[in-house]
């Protein structure tokens, strides 16, 4: 069996990547509800979150070029985005500021594992050539047979999701349960790197630093948020 992906006139990419984070953002309102964080609270966090998500993913991936400025959406920035969003949030409004970066935490592998589906049919993000089971054919820029990566890493960031959800719903201790999701989180991403078509097959490539560089910001970020709000359990 292998998928076949013709030309779009229109490239699905966009819409499903806002879609992605739409339902990612309500994932973490549903938990907030659920831990009793007040209603403009979320509101509020959720303001926050999103432009801080949105600007630093373009920033990272902003290029001027022959063709003019170029943008795309970067998993690994929305991800600092978001953490810089909702300890920005929490600074301003101290309301149950752990429960709200965890369920933000939680919601991110949903996020950029549904924005995957947009790159699949799009073809950026492609595997490496690969004509076995499951290979995806593109007629597009991006022609060619290759592993179908893309499908890998949103079946992979969904199940870090239900497992995040789990832990955060049977967790006291939410520092706990966020440094357990990042201690997953980045070491699969990481690992994923290597059925890209870009890696040149070191043992690190450049992309891989660039997924521990951004890990590293995430996690300084969260100790930061601690530290500053002082959340300290028995």
């Amino acid at each position: 069996m292998q998928i076949d992906i013709p030309a779009f006139s229109w490239s699905p990419y966009g819409l499903i990547v806002v879609l992605s984070v739409i339902a990612g953002f309500a994932a973490a309102v549903l938990l907030m509800r659920r831990a009793g964080v007040g209603k403009q609270t979320i509101f509020y966090t959720c303001l926050t979150a999103i432009v801080c998500t949105f600007i630093t993913s373009l920033m990272v991936t902003f290029r001027i070029t022959e063709r003019g400025i170029v943008l795309s959406f970067s998993g690994l920035g929305a991800a600092v985005g978001l953490i810089s969003g909702v300890l920005i949030a929490a600074l301003i409004i101290r309301d149950k500021p752990d429960e709200v970066m965890a369920a933000f935490i939680a919601s991110a592998p949903l996020m950029y594992g549904l924005a995957k589906l947009g790159c699949f049919l799009a073809g950026c993000c492609h595997g490496k050539p690969y004509s076995g089971p499951f290979a995806v054919t593109y007629h597009n820029e991006h022609a060619g047979t290759y592993f179908p990566v893309q499908l890998v890493d949103m079946a992979a960031f969904i199940l870090i999701h239900i497992l995040a959800v789990f832990l955060i719903t049977k967790m006291k201790n939410k520092f706990s349960a966020i440094c357990i999701i990042l201690a997953v989180l980045i070491p699969v991403r990481f690992a994923l790197e290597y059925l890209k078509y870009y890696h040149d097959g070191s043992p690190v490539s450049s992309g891989q630093i660039t997924v521990l560089i951004a890990g590293a910001i995430a996690v300084i970020l969260v100790l930061v948020w601690k530290k500053i709000l002082k959340i300290n359990y028995r």
